[in-house]
């Protein structure tokens, strides 16, 4: 049975969201693929200010709002998308993710640095991401038997 990009989308974007609110390791690994590997000098000329910036105690609150609402843009899309996949499933799981979506989004509105962000690093994944990923598993062998 093959998976479409369509079904991991909800996946993807708890895991990516992940990453984002995992602050300090976004802050610290900030485009090293491009600076350490890559090594585009161009692009390295850019990267590397935006990064001692974004590191930087000083600077970094001009980088805070923009992740915030990256999060949160994030959540929403994740809300919607397992509102109207997965509800047939287990509502009351997919009500559950609505309601710590709405509280997380709310946490991280309100946070003043990188490392409160941080902070709802297990809450988003227990809450979630595992959530998230229990009703896709359960949506796959759903459909599974169904082609069966």
């Amino acid at each position: 049975m093959a998976i479409t990009m369509q079904e991991v989308i909800p996946l993807g974007l708890c895991m990516s969201t992940q990453d984002l609110i995992d602050a300090k390791r976004f802050q610290q690994n900030f485009a090293d693929n491009t600076i350490l590997r890559v090594r585009d000098r161009a692009l390295e000329m850019k990267i590397t200010p935006i990064k001692r910036e974004l590191n930087s105690q000083t600077f970094q609150k001009k980088y805070l709002e923009g992740h915030k609402l990256v999060i949160v843009n994030n959540i929403d899309k994740i809300m919607g998308l397992v509102a109207s996949r997965y509800s047939e499933i287990d509502l009351n799981l997919v009500d559950s993710i609505i309601f710590n979506g709405k509280l997380i989004m709310n946490k991280v509105l309100n946070a003043e640095s990188f490392d409160q962000i941080a902070e709802l690093d297990s809450v988003f994944k227990s809450k979630i991401t595992l959530p998230v990923y229990d009703l896709f598993v359960r949506h796959l062998k759903k459909t599974k038997n169904l082609l069966d």
